[in-house]
């Protein structure tokens, strides 16, 4: 009993230290705007950071949503815009997100799902455009020479219009490894250009649902957007998209539930008396 109550224990500790990797997250389902609160959880600062002449950031909209009462809906623009500062982690990271677009087919336009924002060029983005053999996931670093960069086409059976697709792009920086995956499918494991190694970024800012400075917006709709500091799925295979919307971190859980498993390995077995009965039924 006690191995069975261990290894739960266990099990419901890998769940929660998984969330403590996460440094932003947005469910997109409540109302956005300049300042406002936005986030569900961020590290650092959870406001978004858009003012005139930049606009509104995007609209929430109660369908289509893949999870929770609304989705950002990126069809008429309005800049998302939130700090970096503790809100990702450029030495290791996951960013993914579920998107949907009645064009996901056909657009061949360079789209931006993520970016940072910079005046000196040293930048990250993840994107998606057409490379002549078809729609490619992609995601890179300014910063160094080369700049590194990841790119792989997307199977075109997995490109469903109005339909929810999860994508997601890791690195990890200190192991030289980086990855991609559409719908949990393994898209590319290595870089096509440049090493990757630390780049000495200097952006200030980061926008979701396009490119670095507001560019190239993401056409339909995007929801449950998340930034961890950890790989999250392994990087050499194929993994289950989630089916269910991210957790918000608990630092407080985590901890009690770290003590307890302390406490359930060193409790100790109770010995018995000289001449005590044995239950047996």
């Amino acid at each position: 009993m006690r191995s069975r109550i261990l290894v739960i224990a266990m099990m419901l500790a890998t769940s929660r230290l998984a969330v403590a990797s996460t440094l932003f997250l947005n469910h997109f389902d409540a109302p956005l705007g300049a300042g406002a609160g936005a986030a569900d959880y961020a590290v650092g600062n959870p406001n978004q950071q858009i003012g005139s002449p930049n606009g509104p950031g995007g609209t929430i909209v109660s369908a289509p949503a893949k999870f929770g009462a609304g989705a950002l809906d990126r069809t008429t623009g309005g800049r998302v815009e939130y700090n970096t500062a503790g809100n990702y982690n450029i030495n290791v990271g996951t960013v993914e997100m579920w998107i949907n677009s009645s064009v996901m087919s056909t657009n061949t336009s360079f789209v931006g799902l993520w970016g940072t924002d910079t005046t000196t060029g040293n930048d990250i983005r993840m994107y998606l455009y057409n490379t002549g053999s078809g729609r490619t996931l992609g995601g890179y670093m300014l910063g160094g020479a080369p700049f590194w960069e990841i790119e792989q086409p997307v199977p075109t059976g997995l490109l469903t219009d109005n339909a929810w697709h999860h994508v997601a792009w890791a690195w990890d920086l200190s192991a030289g490894t980086t990855a991609t995956w559409w719908d949990g499918q393994l898209l590319r494991n290595t870089p096509d250009s440049g090493t990757v190694n630390p780049r000495a970024l200097t952006a200030t800012l980061f926008h979701v649902g396009e490119n670095q400075g507001g560019s190239a917006g993401w056409p339909g709709y995007m929801d449950e957007f998340r930034i961890s500091d950890a790989v999250m799925y392994p990087m050499g295979g194929n993994f289950t998209p989630p089916n269910a919307p991210f957790a918000v971190p608990e630092p407080a859980s985590i901890g009690l539930l770290m003590t307890s498993m302390v406490l359930l390995v060193r409790r100790p077995r109770r010995k018995l008396a000289a001449g005590a009965m044995v239950k047996t039924g």
